[in-house]
């Protein structure tokens, strides 16, 4: 399956694209289910589930040092928490701790001193994130290897464009932490930004 693992719709404060927009996209490229990463809610992820579609409920939370997203989520976790009752908000109700765009500081990523602080509980690192120049992104993969948990990816979609030209090729999976499993086996395929399709395609190994 593909996956896009960082998606945003228009029940985020900067994204226009309606929910079902999204799913209609990830459905002509292929990628399912649809990870919706909505800034401070996860309305939008409520809707398409109601509306039928295959649907991972995840946030990108507002901590009070910087931005963490929580995957396979329930309920919405409050903004301007520490990172710390950030990370146990997620994990109460049996969340995965992503920690996306590490070293981008023209975003609000978390700062290296909040990192060391949750270190053992992050479970993902977002090794590739499509709107981060490429030395960002190899710092990141630096970072997972130094923590030894499985990198994932994602466009970081704001547009419809966006969508389909970072994803993650991996097994199909059942829950969160089959989802671990399945990601440390899986690859990030990169679709270039000209019309000349590049793949980069790199088997995340060595997160054992």
């Amino acid at each position: 399956m593909k996956v896009d693992l960082h998606l945003h719709s228009s029940a985020s404060f900067d994204c226009r694209i309606p929910p079902l927009d999204v799913a209609r996209r990830c459905r002509q490229v292929g990628l399912s289910p649809i990870f919706l990463t909505d800034h401070e809610g996860i309305a939008g992820a409520q809707s398409l589930l109601k509306a039928g579609e295959a649907v991972v409920i995840g946030q990108e939370i507002l901590t009070d040092e910087g931005e963490l997203i929580g995957l396979f989520l329930e309920e919405a976790v409050p903004s301007r928490l520490t990172p710390e009752e950030t990370v146990k908000a997620i994990k109460n109700q049996g969340g995965l701790v992503y920690l996306e765009h590490p070293y981008d500081t023209g975003r609000r990523n978390l700062p290296e001193a909040a990192i060391e602080r949750i270190a053992g509980q992050i479970d993902i690192v977002e090794i590739f994130n499509g709107r981060s120049q490429l030395e960002i992104n190899r710092r990141a993969e630096e970072l997972r290897s130094t923590l030894g948990v499985p990198g994932g990816a994602g466009s970081d979609g704001h547009t419809l464009a966006e969508i389909g030209r970072v994803f993650v090729e991996m097994e199909a999976f059942e829950g969160p932490q089959d989802f671990l499993t399945k990601l440390r086996q899986s690859k990030v395929v990169i679709h270039a930004r000209t019309g000349v399709i590049g793949r980069l395609r790199r088997r995340l190994s060595g997160s054992s």
